[in-house]
């Protein structure tokens, strides 16, 4: 299997999920690539994911 960077793995994934329907505001490419470069730990990012929720609710 080739290297792949973590800034390559989380391109490829947002053009998968974009050809899906989906979007990413610059904030939450920027918590993914933290969090697949574990510099954001999982309990984190959930956190911030549900404060984002609360926000918009």
């Amino acid at each position: 299997m080739h290297g792949v960077t973590t800034e390559k793995a989380v391109k490829n994934q947002i053009a998968s999920a974009k050809m899906e329907g989906l979007g990413f505001s610059k904030e939450a490419v920027g918590l993914i690539k933290k969090y697949a470069d574990n510099r954001l730990s999982h309990d984190k990012l959930i956190k911030i994911v549900a404060q984002k929720c609360a926000e918009r609710s």
